[in-house]
């Protein structure tokens, strides 16, 4: 009988939202992890340690698990808050906290005292639009349309895809290879405009004002396009997401069950 594999799945919102589908208004039927899990060739159990808005210097003292295969995701809060710097190479090899590769470094370091020969993965993080909390109309984020720490997105995904290396660890470009984008994110946002609730395409509603108050959600379901809620995937966005990671994962399995 063949072997199950754990998985142990690090990341921020985009890893602990697949298990919660309640705090997701029940917009997403199936997350990327667990759609993921769906396209493997090899037996796999999933342990989810996603913290929900975490950055990376969360993880410099968050519990991890044993397990035979790790995947990270996270950086877009680093990005967003600006108080984590992106950091260089020799930071991430040295381990040395207080950037982001420097964060990384210390995880992959954790990792490796629990399981000396486990394959890591590290993604670097998506384009985002315009975000607000289905929950928490107070709880917003501008998108990467527009740089946060003095940088952009896109460049810090680019330095983590660079600046992560080592054996057994791996990268994946979910950046590059998503399609994601500001303008995809959704298909409209319902803004005020000259005293009006209109409903406008990227980048049209970049800038105008949402009232959490007074204004109506600004993302019904016809919205709904790689995100539900500018920042999350939809369930294409998170098919789109899970389809990259099989097919890496299926290739590190295929050669860690087979060497």
């Amino acid at each position: 009988m063949e072997k199950t594999i754990r998985w142990c799945a690090i990341g921020d919102s985009f890893t602990y939202l697949n298990d919660h589908r309640d705090e997701m208004g029940f917009r997403v039927q199936k997350g990327y992890l667990t759609r993921t899990l769906e396209k493997l060739n090899t037996p796999v159990e999933l342990i989810n340690l996603g913290i929900n808005g975490s950055t990376t210097a969360d993880w410099l003292n968050a519990p991890l698990a044993q397990a035979e295969l790790y995947t990270i995701l996270l950086g877009t809060n680093d990005w967003f808050h600006g108080d984590i710097p992106p950091g260089t190479k020799a930071d991430y090899q040295n381990a040395l906290p207080g950037t982001t590769l420097g964060n990384l470094g210390r995880l992959v370091q954790r990792i490796r005292a629990l399981c000396a020969t486990a394959p890591i993965l590290v993604m670097n993080p998506v384009e985002r639009g315009d975000f607000i909390c289905l929950s928490d109309f107070t709880n917003t984020a501008h998108g990467s349309y527009r740089p946060a720490g003095g940088g952009t997105l896109a460049a810090l995904a680019e330095q983590i895809l660079q600046g992560v290396t080592g054996p057994g660890v791996e990268t994946l470009d979910l950046h590059g290879l998503c399609g994601f984008t500001p303008g995809n994110a959704v298909h409209f946002k319902r803004v005020r405009r000259a005293g009006a609730i209109c409903e406008l395409p990227y980048p049209q509603f970049v800038d105008l004002p949402f009232d959490p108050v007074a204004d109506p959600y600004p993302y019904p379901e016809a919205a709904v396009a790689l995100t539900y809620d500018g920042l999350h995937p939809s369930d294409e966005g998170c098919e789109i997401l899970a389809g990259l990671l099989a097919g890496r994962l299926n290739e590190i399995l295929a050669r860690k069950t087979n060497p």
